[in-house]
């Protein structure tokens, strides 16, 4: 019997696309897997839509967040965690489609070797002016660890892993609707292990949307360097303490916050900010914080 893996879908009012998303589960090469999807609230007919797949394949699984948590998909992301039976986990979203060979080649990959997690690639298939390209850095060159994810020279997105289901449900993606909680997730992902393989293959397809709900162009410059500040000093906040994060690590969520706070003049209760800073550099940073206000 093979090996049973979970992929969790959040859903908010893509009555339009998810079908195209569940036929390309369906059409896997690696049949023995679960769709777990969890449903934001909707008010279009996506509930329709996905019970019609249900009807068909009882693989699918649909349930609806409570009203008692947090809107979002990272929210439902959670919510999915908790209802997965699979030994790994695939995160997806309600709008991108899976290559017919996604589940086999991640497979193969995590079950190589004695690994935690694995990745692969993703790339648009609705973006012929490449606006915004997918950016990996050095994955494929570097070794997969905690520096290198957190100081940027290695990216990946969230739909490139596959999990083990135990890692996965150890951490949970921060649920303040608010900066970049992806981020967030895979920072505690690789504190808590850095057992993992990459490969240079493409597995998803992603649909380009040029007004995302973070860097969206249609934003508020103002709010979008408030997004990125609190990109980084969310994370910094929630992994300041964990026993793995180096010195060097922390130096760089914080000289990200203090940039875009220089750059920008953001009028933010920056009172914890600069007690971290200050902290962090000791004196030496005195006369850098004045330059703030």
């Amino acid at each position: 019997m093979k090996i049973l893996a979970s992929i969790i879908i959040p859903n908010f009012n893509r009555a339009s696309l998810i079908g195209e998303t569940l036929d390309s589960i369906l059409a896997q090469t690696y049949q023995n897997w679960e769709c777990i999807i969890i449903d934001d609230v909707s008010t279009d007919y996506s509930l329709k839509v996905i019970q019609s797949y249900i009807d068909k394949d009882c693989r699918f699984k649909l349930f609806s967040r409570p009203e008692d948590s947090p809107k979002g998909a990272n929210s439902c992301r959670n919510i999915g965690m908790e209802k997965a039976t699979g030994k790994y986990v695939i995160f997806f979203d309600s709008d991108d489609l899976m290559t017919s060979n996604h589940i086999q080649e991640k497979m193969n990959l995590i079950t190589a070797g004695d690994y935690d997690f694995a990745l692969t690639k993703t790339e648009y298939f609705n973006n012929p002016e490449n606006h915004n390209s997918i950016n990996y850095r050095h994955l494929f060159e570097l070794p997969i660890s905690a520096d290198h994810f957190i100081q940027k020279k290695i990216n990946w997105l969230t739909l490139d892993p596959i999990i083990k289901t135990e890692v996965a449900k150890s951490i949970r993606f921060t649920e303040k609707n608010q900066s970049a909680e992806e981020y967030n997730y895979f920072i505690k992902l690789v504190l808590t292990t850095e057992k993992a393989i990459a490969k240079n293959m493409v597995l998803s397809l992603r649909r380009y949307h040029d007004d995302s709900f973070q860097f969206g162009k249609n934003m508020d410059e103002k709010q979008r360097q408030i997004n990125y500040f609190y990109y980084y000093w969310d994370s910094y906040l929630e992994v300041k303490d964990h026993s793995s994060l180096s010195r060097s690590s922390k130096k760089f969520l914080l000289e990200q916050c203090y940039i875009i706070l220089f750059n920008n003049k953001l009028h933010l209760d920056l009172s914890r900010f600069i007690f971290e800073y200050f902290s962090f550099h000791k004196f030496k940073s005195l006369k850098k914080l004045f330059n703030l206000f």
